[in-house]
């Protein structure tokens, strides 16, 4: 019927997975709105607009800027996560890391710089008294 939406034009973020399986190897960058789960290699920059979860033996070699991020694996590249990163005891970064939370699992392992974004705003008004100022009251 003319005008009516199927089903699939509002699909969430939710309901789009793309999946690099074990053993694939996809070369160039990767763009998704969706979701995507890599447990094969990707060598090249990858942009996702949903979550992000690689698994144990999953490899990226490249840039990731993903809103959510679980790390199992490896990653070669910078790495800019809007929301949350999970970096589980397997997970090893080669690369600056810059996201609002972090995740760390004992044993994880991040070779670069890592800088966490507020999400709040400071005060520009209010001023902060050192330390000593505070314990001589």
């Amino acid at each position: 019927m003319l005008g009516k939406k199927s089903s699939t034009d509002n699909a969430s973020f939710s309901d789009k997975l793309s999946i690099i399986s074990s053993g694939a190897v996809l070369e160039g960058d990767l763009n998704t709105e969706g979701n995507l789960r890599v447990d094969g290699k990707i060598i090249g920059h990858v942009k996702v607009q949903g979550n992000t979860a690689i698994g144990k033996k999953g490899a990226i070699e490249g840039d990731i800027a993903s809103t959510f991020l679980k790390v199992s694996g490896f990653v070669k590249g910078n790495v800019l996560v809007t929301g949350k990163l999970t970096l589980d005891a397997t997970a090893s970064i080669e690369g600056d890391v810059k996201s609002k939370v972090l995740i760390v699992e004992d044993g994880a392992k991040v070779n670069g710089k890592i800088e966490m974004e507020s999400t709040e705003k400071p005060d520009k008004n209010s001023r902060e008294k050192p330390v000593s100022m505070l314990a001589s009251k």
